[in-house]
This record gives structure tokens, C-alpha cells and sequence, in this order.
């Protein structure tokens, strides 16, 4: 089953591998300019230097054999301004990331995003806790997800903080 959902200002929807080949070419033209270096900065080595369809078209591929995959749109995948993913290895712990293009930060989208997801998850899948990490120095995100009731799991000074929210709540 896939999971779409809408929220006052954001369409997000599940990608999967059989996507029709339309549509994967205008995805494949939207990631490079969404994966700047700034965006990416703090991401895993494969978030990188993805520059052409050629790469993208890899990415891409990695990222549906290995989470469930979502475009964040304010309408459809032309105008998608960001990524969420699902990491599922079970349904206890999901581990979850998202990213936006830089342009669309500090609107809200990213509050709108995760509210939503949250909520539709809760709801629709049988996940018991929602897990992220991000950066100590990334104080934007790590706010967001306090405030929106994830829990910071790691203790100290580490550089990636830990964090989890049960659905149950």
C-alpha cells in the first residue's frame, strides 16, 4: 500500500519502482537541482554530486531498493520542492529523512511535512516509533523535531543527535 497525503500547502506522495516512464524522467530532471551541496551538506556520500539524469537515475534507484520514497510537491512532480524516506527494516524503529530545496526553507514546509506525515503514518501504517538523525549544528531541524515531540535519544555532545517520537502518543 502507499501512503500519499495532502496538507494545506503540500501534495506528498509515495514513489514506487513501477513508476510510468513520464514520470520518472521529470524526476530524474528535478533531483540535480533540488541535491545542491548546501542541501546535502550534512547527508550520507550517495546524496552527493548528483549532477545529471545519469546520477539522479541512480540515486533514485537506491533510494526506492531501500526505503519508501516520497516527493514533496506544492502540486505535482514538476513543482516537487523536497524528498521524505522511510527507511522500514521493521516496524518498531522506521527510521525516517526529509529534505527540502533551499529555496523553499523557512516557509513552514518542513513543520507542514513532518505534522503531516506524523499524523498519516499514525493513522495508516503499523509503525510504533519514528526515528531521525540529524546534525547537532543543523539547530533548525533539530528544533522541529523537539517540537513536534521527537525525543532526543542520544546522550552528550555527539555530533548526530538521535531522535524518536512513538506513534502511539
Amino acid at each position: 500500500m502507499t501512503l500519499s497525503f495532502t496538507t494545506p500547502r503540500l501534495n506528498i506522495f509515495e514513489i514506487s519502482s513501477d513508476i510510468p516512464k513520464s514520470e520518472i524522467q521529470c524526476l530524474l530532471t528535478k533531483i540535480p537541482t533540488l541535491l545542491t551541496p548546501v542541501v546535502v551538506k550534512s547527508l550520507p556520500p550517495y546524496f552527493h554530486n548528483i549532477k545529471s539524469k545519469s546520477d539522479a537515475h541512480t540515486w533514485l534507484e537506491k533510494m526506492l531498493a531501500e526505503s519508501r520514497f516520497f516527493v514533496v510537491s506544492q502540486s505535482d512532480l514538476e513543482s516537487a520542492i523536497g524528498f521524505m524516506f522511510a527507511f522500514v527494516e521493521n516496524t518498531d524503529d522506521v527510521h525516517i529523512g526529509y529534505l527540502l530545496g533551499e529555496k523553499y526553507w523557512g516557509q513552514g514546509f518542513a513543520s507542514e511535512l513532518l505534522r503531516g506525515f506524523i499524523t498519516q503514518t499514525a493513522k495508516k501504517e503499523n509503525w510504533v516509533r519514528l526515528v531521525a538523525g540529524v546534525e547537532r549544528a543543523n539547530e533548525a531541524s533539530l528544533k522541529l523535531l523537539l517540537k513536534l515531540g521527537f525525543v532526543e535519544d542520544s546522550i552528550g555532545k555527539e555530533e548526530v543527535v538521535i531522535l524518536n517520537k512513538n506513534l502511539s502518543n
